[in-house]
């Protein structure tokens, strides 16, 4: 073997060798772009409506007397895991949520939705284990935070919060919620905002966008550009 060939050779091992080892220590080994079609897909939830817009962007709102919507991904993800996504509200009612590990009180594979669900907080709140983060919630007069559902009577369910909020309607932002085993972040327009560690984490679970209005005005909101990284689906 030359002296090129064998420089080449080793140059392509040692570049194996770095990928694998970026993978495997990042613990978020593939990437999955959703277009607005693979969202229209996912569970709707509540009273409202959705559709496939133009332009690439995904558009959920609340009808009157609603009590919140939700888009639930039909896929379980493990542990290691992040949601990203442009999203803009279109009203200044309109309160965003996302969730990671969405599932079934003690069985991570699984997320049951009754029948007669209405798009309400309570079946989130005492019968789903989540990681529940909420980033435009100014209109419910809460800065961002980050909480664990359901938690035991007399508990607190945050986990840790902003002191002041930094989004506003009509405007796109950039979301990343993500989960790495016990470590919890926020990221808005690439600056993580919020981070913690929950020293009894969840397992896996769905993911899922929710919106809800105030003031007995409905939300709405546009999202484009969502991707999912981390592991395979379960």
């Amino acid at each position: 073997m030359n002296t090129m060939r064998l420089f080449s050779f080793i140059k392509i091992n040692f570049t194996c060798i770095i990928i694998s080892f970026f993978i495997t220590n990042s613990g978020f080994s593939q990437s999955i772009s959703l277009s607005p079609e693979d969202l229209d897909q996912w569970t709707f939830l509540g009273k409202g409506t959705k559709m496939v817009e133009s332009h690439n962007m995904f558009f959920m709102k609340e009808a009157p007397q609603s009590e919140g919507v939700m888009l639930v991904s039909p896929e379980s993800y493990g542990e290691d895991i992040v949601l990203e996504y442009e999203v803009m509200t279109l009203t200044p009612a309109t309160v965003l949520v996302a969730l990671l590990s969405a599932s079934d009180v003690g069985r991570e594979n699984q997320l049951t939705i009754p029948a007669d669900y209405d798009g309400s907080m309570a079946l989130w709140i005492d019968d789903v284990e989540s990681y529940f983060f909420a980033f435009h919630n100014a209109p419910h007069n809460f800065t961002p935070f980050i909480r664990k559902y359901p938690v035991a009577k007399g508990e607190d369910p945050a986990l840790t919060s902003l002191n002041k909020n930094l989004m506003k309607p009509g405007i796109f932002y950039k979301v990343e919620v993500g989960r790495k085993q016990n470590k919890i972040w926020l990221k808005i327009d690439g600056k993580k905002v919020l981070e913690t560690v929950d020293k009894k984490p969840w397992g896996g679970g769905h993911l899922a966008f929710r919106i809800r209005g105030t003031a007995g005005e409905y939300a709405a909101c546009l999202i484009r550009n969502a991707v999912i990284r981390g592991g395979q689906a379960l």
